[in-house]
C-alpha cells in the first residue's frame, strides 16, 4: 500500500472513532485498533490525533476548494456577491462524511490550546484559498475582515445545523438564507 493509500485508511478509520466516541474521548489505540496497524506502523504516519483530524480538516477544505471552482463555473453571469452567496449556502447545507468532524472540531477548539492552532492554520489558508479563487488581488483589512465574518458565519451554521439539526429547516428557508448572506456582503462593501 503506497503512503497516501495508508494515510487516507488511517483518516477514514479515525473518522469512524472520532463519530463513535467523540475526538476528545479517541486515543491513537483506538485508530491503531480501527485500522489493525502495528503501534510503529501508525506513528510512522501520524504522532496524535491532532495530527490525523488536521489532514482530515485539510482534506474537507481541498474538497470544499473544488466545489467553490465548480460554483463560479457554473454561474459566472451571477455578481460576485452572488457568488459568493451561493457557496456559502452550498457549504452551510452540504452534508458528506467531513461536517460531523468538522463541526466536533469546531466544538472541541476552545478546550484544546492544540486544536485551536489548527484551526487558525486553516482558517489562514482558507481565507488565502478564497482571496485566490476569487481573484481577489487586494488585501486589504476590509476584505480580510469581511472574509473573517463569513467563515465566522459558516461556522456558527454549521454547528446550527449538526447541533440543533437545522439542516432541512435552513434547506426549507433557502431563499431567505440567501438574501441574509447578500445583506451582510452588501453591507460590508459600504
Amino acid at each position: 500500500m503506497s503512503r497516501e493509500e495508508r494515510e487516507q485508511q488511517i483518516k477514514e478509520a479515525a473518522k469512524k472513532v472520532f463519530l463513535e466516541k467523540g475526538f476528545r474521548n479517541t486515543v491513537m489505540d483506538d485508530i491503531m485498533q480501527e485500522t489493525k496497524l502495528s503501534r510503529g506502523g501508525l506513528y510512522h504516519h501520524y504522532k496524535s490525533t491532532s495530527e490525523i483530524l488536521y489532514d482530515i480538516m485539510d482534506e474537507g477544505n481541498r474538497m470544499r476548494e473544488k466545489a467553490v471552482k465548480s460554483t463560479i463555473e457554473l454561474r459566472q453571469g451571477l455578481s460576485f456577491n452572488e457568488i459568493v452567496t451561493e457557496t456559502i449556502v452550498d457549504k452551510i447545507l452540504s452534508e458528506n462524511d467531513f461536517i460531523p468532524i468538522y463541526a466536533m472540531f469546531l466544538q472541541e477548539i476552545k478546550q484544546d490550546k492544540n486544536l485551536n492552532n489548527l484551526y487558525e492554520k486553516l482558517k489562514e489558508k482558507s481565507t488565502k484559498t478564497i482571496l485566490e479563487l476569487f481573484n481577489c488581488t487586494d488585501n486589504s483589512e476590509n476584505i480580510v475582515s469581511s472574509l473573517d465574518l463569513i467563515i465566522n458565519f459558516i461556522n456558527t451554521m454549521i454547528l446550527g445545523c449538526e447541533i440543533l439539526q437545522v439542516r432541512d429547516n435552513f434547506r426549507n428557508n433557502k431563499d431567505i438564507l440567501k438574501k441574509m448572506i447578500l445583506v451582510v456582503l452588501n453591507n460590508k462593501e459600504e
